[in-house]
């Protein structure tokens, strides 16, 4: 019951006038009112039979008054708990004022309803509907749709394991930045003092830095519009499906509507029902009710349109302008490339920008521990492969590569340079507007392209530079393992340069392009010997792998077989001399050319060729000096191999002051006690 000093009864009758004229949403009333046992089916059947809504009213509010103060009470609950959607938004009045005040002229129903005395209610609210039943059923199948979605979304990658041994992905954390651009003169500082690092430093440098001051939760409950802004792969998407998720999982009574649209399967829309209904999700009853409660309560609308690259929808276009739905709140996902041509349509002020950069450092330990149970000392210990892993996607790749090891029924070594070559066909697949694509084909058809692809990661390589000097051009599912770089150089004028997601990538690449072109190779090997190029060499362990037929589906689609196999007769016998002279120099190597046994190993390791392997330790009289080296997983793996070629033949191994990491020591180990040493 109210407090004695008040009547329910009566504040709702010197209202009378007032709320028959501006009392909203009186369905909503009628249902809590049903609810609550105040009103029979019968009494809600009447008052809905009224021809309009001031008479609807009227006899609402008679009808509850006559019931007394307990019914009047609970209508005034109602009103109170549902106010959102019976008043309209929120008026900028102070919470309390006097009743008198409430009486005035311009009756404002948010603050004569926060006039009146509610005793004190815990559970006061909780079981008020805030919307028509249909509107409620509808935001039940929204949260079912979208938890689909989210799933099928995690799941679709599974398949990547062998046997049974899928690990559950699910999302992991991303460092988020909401500092906007980085300034031009800060880049070119900063690439000024990068070049004189060495190469784990630069590579390291692509880890981003844990920024624990945003994550998806505060996202999905900022009112801001949101501009999510990464390269591809980095997990735009997964942080969107993230959000999905926390939305499905909110156990509030709060009507509220979120839409997710793939913007790569969504064309020709022509109405804001039909974006909604036709491409998302149809309500099963109460249609136009629920679409007009979506418009009249815009603010509890969220629209997600993920892989945004312009704004020729009209229907977005004028949802991003609030022509339609003006209150409700808009994430769009974008590449940095598609940020320029969204920039000049985009209310900037109105969007919260936030930069995707991937997995920190610790995130990437966690992830490659979870999806990995043995052997994830073999990625973390490999600079190369560690800072690749920053991109999900590609730490997605390795995770799944690795995992072939350890499957029972699947006991296989994994090559680098196996990874690199399914990161390229996931990408293809994962970018292709076609959902079930015969990959070798497509490959095939997009050879000019993807060599073209080589050719500039080539020449940037050589130039000792990440930057491509030449655009490549092509299919955007080749070039999708690219990011784009737009830097202001005038008030009007900017420079948009090419990079790889990752340097790798770009060596990868390059290496291709020189079994494309063999009579390269040989000028290459003898600059890979000098201070100026000798980064250079690794490229080689790609080729050696590239050039082998057990590869993962690739080169027979970009070089005629007859090629490849003229190259090979002569490159692994080319690999060996080259690097192996200077073992018998008695020069000091430097720090970036010490270990080319260990080179070697890694390279013939890639190539999984006994014959090059026997070629080697023949030259070295089945002597292998690796005093004084540090050997990581990956390398004691490549030494094993070499070693287990030698068949029954001793093998004289010095280990002198080498350092050996743990994991490493399987398979090292493994190899010694079933070889004859020396």
């Amino acid at each position: 019951m109210a407090s004695t000093t008040q009547s329910a009864v009566e504040y709702v009758r010197r209202a009378r006038r007032h709320l028959v004229n501006t009392l909203k949403n009186h369905s909503v009333i009628l249902e809590n009112l049903n609810q609550q046992g105040v009103l029979g089916d019968e009494e809600v059947c009447i008052i809905q039979a009224e021809g309009n809504d001031y008479d609807k009213n009227r006899k609402l509010i008679d009808s509850v008054t006559d019931k007394g103060e307990k019914a009047s009470y609970e209508f005034l609950k109602i009103i109170d708990m549902t106010r959102k959607r019976t008043h309209g938004r929120t008026s900028l009045l102070p919470e309390k004022q006097t009743v008198a005040s409430a009486e005035s002229k311009t009756f404002d129903l948010h603050h004569w309803i926060s006039c009146f005395p509610f005793k004190e209610d815990a559970q006061m609210g909780n079981n008020y509907l805030q919307g028509p039943t249909p509107c409620h059923r509808y935001q039940a199948k929204l949260k079912s749709k979208a938890q689909k979605i989210s799933k099928a979304f995690w799941t679709a990658n599974k398949d990547l394991f062998e046997g049974n041994n899928k690990p559950d992905l699910s999302y992991m954390p991303l460092v988020l930045d909401t500092q906007g651009s980085v300034s031009a003169s800060k880049i070119k500082k900063f690439k000024s003092k990068k070049s004189k690092w060495g190469r784990s430093k630069k590579l390291g440098t692509y880890i981003p830095q844990d920024k624990a001051d945003i994550s998806p939760s505060v996202l999905l409950k900022t009112h801001k519009n949101i501009l999510l802004v990464g390269k591809s792969g980095i997990g735009k998407t997964a942080l969107v499906h993230e959000m999905l998720k926390l939305w499905t999982e909110k156990d509030d009574k709060e009507l509220n509507y979120m839409f997710y649209f793939d913007m790569r399967k969504i064309s020709n829309i022509k109405s804001l029902e039909e974006l909604l209904f036709n491409e998302f999700s149809e309500p099963d009853e109460g249609k136009d009710e629920v679409l007009q409660d979506i418009k009249n309560n815009s603010d509890n609308v969220t629209l997600i349109f993920d892989g945004i690259t312009d704004l020729s929808s009209p229907v977005v276009q004028k949802l991003v302008d609030k022509d339609l739905l003006k209150d409700s709140k808009v994430v769009l996902t974008c590449r940095p490339a598609d940020e320029d041509h969204l920039e000049e349509d985009l209310p900037s002020e109105d969007f919260l920008r936030v930069e995707v950069k991937g997995f920190s450092e610790q995130t990437i330990k966690t992830y490659i521990s979870a999806m990995l149970r043995e052997g994830k000392e073999r990625v973390l210990s490999n600079v190369e492969l560690l800072t690749l892993c920053h991109v999900p996607m590609y730490a997605l790749m390795v995770a799944a590569c690795f995992s072939s090891e350890t499957s029972e029924n699947f006991q296989k070594p994994c090559c680098i340079t196996d990874i690199y070559i399914n990161i390229f066909r996931f990408c293809l697949k994962r970018n292709s507007n076609t959902k079930y694509i015969d990959l070798d084909t497509f490959i095939k058809s997009k050879s000019e392209e993807i060599l073209s692809l080589a050719e500039v990661a080539f020449r940037a390589t050589e130039g000792k530079t990440v930057n491509l000097t030449l655009r490549p051009s092509g299919d955007s599912c080749v070039l999708s393992l690219l990011k784009q770089l737009a830097i202001k150089v005038a008030l009007t004028k900017r420079i948009t340069t090419c990079a790889f997601l990752h340097y790798t990538m770009q060596e990868f690449f390059a290496a291709l392009w020189l079994l494309k072109n063999p009579d390269l190779i040989s000028n290459v090997f003898q600059q890979c010997l000098t201070e100026e190029k000798k980064h250079m060499k690794h490229l080689i362990p790609y080729m050696c792998r590239l050039l082998t037929e057990e590869s993962p589906s690739l080169m027979e689609y970009l070089i005629p077989a007859e090629e490849l196999k003229n190259t090979s007769n002569w490159f692994f016998k080319k690999v060996i001399s080259t690097f192996l002279p200077s073992l018998c120099e008695n020069d000091e190597p430097d720090t970036e050319d010490s270990g080319r046994i260990l080179f070697l190993c890694q390279c013939l390791y890639e190539s999984q060729c006994p014959e090059a392997c026997i070629d080697l330790l023949e030259k070295l009289d089945y002597r292998l000096d690796l005093s004084g080296e540090s050997l990581d997983p990956y390398p004691c793996c490549a030494v094993a191999y070499v070693i287990t070629q030698s068949k029954e033949k001793k093998i004289w191994l010095n280990l002198e002051d080498v350092t050996i990491s743990q994991q490493g020591m399987r398979p090292l180990l493994g190899c010694l006690q079933k070889r004859p040493m020396v």
